[in-house]
């Protein structure tokens, strides 16, 4: 199959293990928020790899909603370029309120992320409510020091019809 077919292997060796196992080893369940939010803590900060076409943040805003904490207290920004001193603020306002933070596409301002891991090392004694909500496209300039305290997340889009239609019931309930 490798020789022949390169493009194929990946899904040869799923049908594979399908084959032989089942197909609980390849399929991936759909991601829980509140089970992230419950593994987390006000020191853990939380990062998302995506893959193309994954944005958590309408997610991580209903749990939001869910849990009750308040839109007034999630602050969000997509970070680019100039956007570093702002998500300071974010964060130092978060870590002392209790407020949530989502840093978007943290793999646009890889020059940044070394201030970020200072940021977040001088944070002595957050609010129990705070939480630090990271994502990035997998890149290879993202601090050592951040992914080692955090919780790590990938997403992965669904593959096929049945896993699709898994991941909007799991959404809706």
């Amino acid at each position: 199959m490798r020789v022949i077919r390169p493009d194929r292997v990946i899904n040869a060796i799923k049908n594979f293990i399908i084959d032989k196992m089942s197909d609980y080893y390849v399929k991936s369940p759909p991601l829980s928020f509140e089970k992230i939010y419950a593994s987390s803590t006000n020191k853990t900060p939380i990062v998302f790899i995506l893959s193309p076409g994954a944005d958590p943040l309408s997610d991580v805003q209903k749990l939001v909603e869910t849990i009750g904490l308040g839109q007034n207290k999630f602050k969000f920004l997509a970070l680019g370029q100039g956007m570093g001193e702002q998500a300071k603020n974010h964060i130092e306002t978060g870590a002392m309120r209790g407020y949530w933070v989502m840093l978007q596409n943290c793999h646009l301002l890889t020059s940044w992320l070394k201030t970020l891991e200072r940021i977040y090392e001088e944070i002595k004694k957050p609010d129990k409510a705070f939480r630090l909500w990271l994502t990035t496209a997998p890149t290879n300039k993202f601090p050592l020091g951040i992914l080692q305290k955090s919780l790590k997340v990938v997403t992965e889009p669904p593959d096929g019809l049945g896993q699709n239609i898994k991941n909007t019931y799991s959404r809706l309930g």
